[in-house]
């Protein structure tokens, strides 16, 4: 109840950047920086009514070779249909895209990573469709059609507990090294007569799928991490600490040849490890890469960063954030060029620190306006060439907007934090 009286009193107060307004006569992002503004979806059923009654934002996804362009995917436990949502301009204005084929939450869809690939082209997109239609969709015109891909539940079919076509799936993750062909997925609870859940991987564009078996206690909802098309990282849901980050350097296979990714191995437990604690919080996760390497996690306690491809993860903040008696409680972390951002998974209230210095977080940079949580994957980011700023869209899981922040220019000291900008 007080998180919508506070969301619902600061809307009032933001009335005039809660619409879509149009953009700058530059091309450029409408927007005041340094400010997170919310942008009210109007294809979504949003507001008041929250999570339990309205669309639900699953997650945001930014385009890799068209800045500016973002997917948004929204549903709910309900079963109701997903709304596939896109804009080419950072924002300022969304068209729908698709409204009627999938039912159910789009919990972790990813995108076509390639950086080289054609910009004219529409991208290839993957989603599971929980609590509805089930299984593995994959779209190849950017959203606007989707297909079921049948291999994955036949694949699934001896493990899915609830029947042979309920492939009850959590993330579907394009894989680095043969995008959009090499998908990795994970499953949302336990395998028929198992309590962990296990993974399903397609090297040809999700036609054809083998099921990687889980490690005792590796857990169940698990997001993928995609240290590179052969070493995976899987961070399973809350659980205490005793499911975690587990690791494989062999594609989930032992023996087998780097030449062939491994594939001309067996698929093991055995080429599982486990390397860290850190889990994260039910529905809601986000990990980003470094130009160096460097892989940040967002926990739901803690943020954590690995140096060495996933093998070991060092807490940069965990526990409280710095100097108050908040708990870290994030979902999503993204980066810019100057700055790590992490949302809280239960406050209003974000956090940023310097990439040059990841364990000096500050919660002030910027008016406690924005959402209050997202979840899997509800946090992405892209560069306007034409304002010289990167923008953060991240969406608001009980209302019907997405919250844009547009990072001050290098120099341009807004709010008062210490840092730069």
């Amino acid at each position: 109840m007080a998180r919508r009286w506070i969301l619902s009193h600061l809307m009032a107060l933001l009335v005039s950047g809660a619409l879509p307004v149009a953009a700058a006569p530059n091309g450029s992002p409408s927007g005041t920086p340094g400010v997170w503004q919310p942008i009210t979806l109007a294809a979504l059923n949003g507001g008041d009514a929250g999570v339990e009654n309205g669309d639900t934002i699953q997650s945001v996804i930014a385009d890799p070779v068209n800045p500016g362009t973002f997917y948004v995917g929204a549903g709910n436990n309900d079963g109701r249909a997903i709304i596939w949502l896109r804009t080419t301009d950072f924002g300022d204005s969304w068209q729908l895209r698709d409204h009627a084929t999938m039912h159910g939450n789009p919990w972790g869809f990813s995108i076509d990573p390639n950086p080289s690939r054609d910009p004219g082209t529409l991208p290839t997109l993957y989603s599971p469709a929980g609590y509805g239609s089930f299984g593995v969709w994959k779209s190849t015109d950017g959203a606007a059609s989707w297909q079921r891909m049948p291999g994955a539940d036949t694949a699934f079919a001896p493990y899915n507990p609830f029947g042979p076509t309920l492939t009850d799936l959590y993330h579907a993750m394009v894989l680095p090294d043969d995008p959009p062909n090499h998908v990795l997925v994970t499953y949302h609870y336990g395998f028929a007569n198992n309590d962990d859940g296990g993974f399903g991987e397609s090297w040809d564009g999700g036609v054809n799928w083998v099921v990687h078996p889980p490690p005792a206690g590796v857990g169940t909802s698990h997001y993928v991490i995609p240290i590179s098309g052969t070493t995976w990282c899987v961070i399973a849901q809350s659980n205490n600490g005793d499911s975690g980050i587990w690791r494989t350097t062999t594609a989930g296979r032992v023996g087998g040849t780097p030449a062939l990714h491994y594939r001309d191995g067996t698929i093991s437990t055995a080429a599982w490890t486990k390397v860290s604690s850190v889990e994260h919080v039910h529905g809601s996760f986000g990990a980003w890469k470094l130009a160096d390497g460097t892989w940040y996690v967002a926990g739901w306690t803690t943020i954590a960063k690995s140096t060495d491809q996933g093998a070991t993860w060092l807490d940069v903040v965990s526990g409280n954030w710095p100097g108050t008696f908040n708990g870290v409680n994030t979902s999503a972390i993204v980066a810019t060029g100057r700055y790590l951002y992490a949302n809280s998974f239960i406050e209003t209230t974000q956090a940023r620190a310097p990439i040059g210095d990841d364990t000096n977080w500050s919660r002030d940079y910027a008016p406690a306006v924005s959402a209050n949580g997202s979840n899997p994957f509800g946090t992405a980011v892209a560069y306007s060439a034409a304002i010289g700023s990167y923008v953060i869209l991240m969406g608001d899981h009980t209302h019907g907007i997405v919250w844009r922040y547009i990072e001050p220019a290098a120099g341009d000291a807004i709010f008062a934090d210490g840092f730069d900008g």
